[in-house]
């Protein structure tokens, strides 16, 4: 009696299907893309995907606003069991990015590990439930999440790439570090070899690419796509303090003259260098609102946000931003990176920025609708202004944000839930605590190039010196010196620095969707006049009323109280008289 064997079972494939040439070029991602995506990729876009698609790592240099989120989705269209993970500076980067996804995404941050369970959002991952993984950068290199994801066959034989969006936070002088960032590096050898790394950014210069390229161990052949980031509707502008900066008179313009409802104050974020500051700066901005008159509650309109507020609070004020409701939001770089504000005409930096990508990050928030046009403005002090970038100016600046920047990735609350969750904080990582990073720089640029840099050395948590590689810092402090002089024009400075000439240049529905106008105003050394700040006039606030006593209100405030009553009175008032 013969019996019939069954057929062994077909094996699963260990890892991705790696791409030739010839296949790359039989795919039609265009069409995907639309089909899927109902997006028409732009060729730069396509260019990264199908280089990931063939294996290999990518440098995505590309400007705020651009689309380089879609490059994270693109090249998963071909196979739909393929997944990207994709390391996120900030929860709420993360949560907008899944929430507006076309196809299926998590994000695996301390709140929605809270809200779902550690091992059943893992789970969920390794059996292959998400195409897109977005993850904070302490969860990707803790332990756990080593052995329970990355560590899983059934996880890295559906990898696709892996990609670090906002990459410039690598680097200490990226605009926005974060030590968590800098430990990535640790994925290349939890990983496959063969999976591709994708590093995206929109500030990218050549000396902080190299601090990128050599802590995450890219390939030194790296295919690169570069698009140029210089925004051509934020006019930029530089001012002098004329106040002091305990003060804050400086900011008062933020408040319109004759504006009596919040909504006559244009949307603005300040970034300041500290929390405090933030904090300071909000309170002072209430009392302006609260001495004009303003109707409303201040409290309700004029906000801070920095990464030692609840979970909560910033989900709530992001939305108060995006609904139109926070009119001027104080803040430090917890708030904005990636993140979509739309609406945001204006950008103020109070104080000097740590670096120059730290300012472009910064100005690069202003008016993410490219039908619009806003403006970015530095206030920087006196002696800054006249004398220009400094040691001690550079140094202190970059030592007041590197002081917060562990807590600007994550809070305090954060970090018990994450533990609370089993993610261990303590390990695999190094907080960069710098003590004395300065820099030799004068006012004569062409003397400070032919000297060296005089480096001394951070310390880390545990104690080990980390030295700064030489020209890191001459480099930002000299552009950072051109800027604010403003002997050129200040756009021309920016391009210089990141080398936008070079790039790809934006091209109406070639290459971007930004539409260049004819009327824009570039900055304030081409038209002086476009950035005249009404003068301000500091008097001794009067003393708070004892309680029970009426407060004088002001003349604007009085004047439409009166016009209403009136109005009042000879409608409904006389109507109830007649009845």
């Amino acid at each position: 009696m013969s019996t019939t064997q069954e057929p062994e079972p077909t094996p699963l494939p260990t890892r991705v299907r790696t791409y030739t040439q010839d296949e790359v070029d039989d795919l039609d991602l265009y069409a995907l893309s639309t089909d899927i995506l109902d997006t028409l990729p732009f060729d730069w876009q396509v260019d990264t995907s199908e280089n990931i698609l063939l294996g290999n790592d990518v440098i995505l240099d590309v400007g705020t606003g651009n689309g380089k989120s879609l490059t994270f989705t693109l090249s998963l269209l071909p196979n739909e069991t393929d997944m990207n993970l994709v390391v996120c500076p900030l929860t709420a980067l993360m949560i907008d990015q899944a929430t507006n996804a076309k196809i299926s995404t998590v994000a695996v941050c301390s709140e929605t590990l809270e809200a779902v369970g550690r091992d059943a959002m893992f789970a969920d991952i390794v059996a292959g439930k998400y195409r897109l993984i977005l993850v904070s950068p302490e969860i990707a290199i803790s332990k756990v999440f080593s052995q329970k994801v990355l560590s899983q066959a059934n996880f890295t034989r559906h990898l696709r790439s892996v990609c670090i969006d906002e990459a410039h936070c690598i680097s200490l002088w990226g605009g926005s570090f974060r030590p968590d960032y800098a430990g990535l590096g640790i994925l290349r050898g939890r990983l496959p070899s063969h999976i591709p790394f994708l590093v995206a950014s929109a500030t990218l210069p050549s000396h902080i690419l190299d601090d990128v390229c050599s802590k995450l161990q890219l390939s030194k052949d790296a295919h690169r796509v570069s698009l140029t980031n210089d925004r051509r509707n934020v006019s930029l502008s530089v001012h002098q303090m004329k106040h002091s900066e305990e003060s804050k008179a400086d900011l008062r313009y933020l408040i319109p003259d004759g504006a009596v409802y919040p909504s006559e104050v244009p949307q603005t974020i300040i970034y300041c260098n500290q929390r405090l500051t933030c904090e300071d700066a909000a309170d002072r901005a209430r009392e302006w609102a609260e001495d004009v008159g303003m109707i409303g509650v201040p409290k309700e309109w004029i906000v801070f946000y920095h990464a030692k507020l609840g979970a909560a609070r910033k989900r709530e004020i992001e939305e108060m931003i995006r609904d139109g409701r926070a009119r001027l939001v104080f803040c430090t770089d917890a708030l904005g990176m990636g993140c979509d504000f739309r609406s945001v005409l204006r950008v103020v930096l109070w104080g000097l920025p740590p670096s120059f990508c730290a300012l472009a990050q910064r100005a690069g928030r202003a008016v993410r609708d490219m039908d619009m046009d806003g403006e970015a403005t530095l206030f920087v002090s006196q002696n800054v202004y006249s004398k220009g970038v400094k040691e001690i100016e550079i140094g202190l600046s970059l030592a007041e944000v590197v002081a917060d920047a562990e807590a600007e990735n994550r809070g305090g609350d954060i970090e018990a839930v994450l533990e609370s969750q089993g993610v261990d904080l303590a390990e695999e990582q190094e907080v960069v605590s710098v003590e004395e990073v300065g820099v030799r720089v004068s006012g004569n640029a062409d003397e400070e190039e032919e000297q060296a840099d005089v480096l001394p050395a951070a310390t880390t948590a545990r104690g080990r010196k980390l030295r700064m590689k030489e020209g890191y810092n001459r480099r930002e402090a000299l552009y950072l010196s051109r800027f604010v002089a403003g002997k050129e024009c200040r756009r021309k400075v920016w391009n210089d620095f990141f080398g936008n000439g070079r790039k790809i240049q934006l091209k109406y529905l070639e290459t971007t969707l930004f539409k260049e106008r004819d009327k824009f105003v570039c900055c304030d050394i081409c038209k002086p006049a476009a950035f005249v700040l009404p003068k301000v006039i500091m008097v001794e606030r009067e003393p708070q009323l004892a309680r029970g006593r009426k407060r004088k209100l002001s003349d604007t405030l009085t004047n439409l109280v009166e016009s209403a009553l009136k109005e009042w009175r000879d409608t409904e008032l006389f109507e109830l008289f007649l009845r």
